[in-house]
């Protein structure tokens, strides 16, 4: 990743139904200023793990949803996710960060827990 460029993923082949209370990957990244700083929740699968980064555990999730080609989110975590899992997760929105090293989110899901 060089400087200034977003944080490439790579899509995977994932189908996960919603569960109750909680909105999809699309539909955070459809209208993400009417999310900004609430908590939501999202379920979906653990495609990779980035851990002890920054102090916290770098999450990112797919549902199979996606809004003009966006379809990873990440989220952060001090708790520990296993690659593969379906996971419904709660967290804070957060918009437009930049964290420097070419490592900038327009939307990122902090404090994330697991809610089952």
């Amino acid at each position: 990743v060089t400087p200034g460029s977003k944080v490439a993923a790579e899509k995977a082949k994932v189908s996960v139904q919603p569960a109750e209370g909680t909105i999809s990957i699309a539909e955070l990244f459809s209208g993400p200023d009417r999310y900004k700083g609430k908590t939501v929740r999202i379920r979906g699968e653990v495609i990779k793990i980035n851990k002890s980064i920054m102090d916290r555990n770098w999450i990112h999730i797919q549902d199979g949803t996606e809004h003009e080609g966006k379809f990873d989110l990440t989220a952060t975590s001090m708790e520990d996710f296993e690659t593969g899992s379906v996971v419904t997760i709660e967290g804070i929105v957060a918009l437009d960060l930049d964290f420097g090293y070419g490592y900038t989110y327009d939307v990122l899901l902090e404090k994330a827990t697991k809610v089952e």
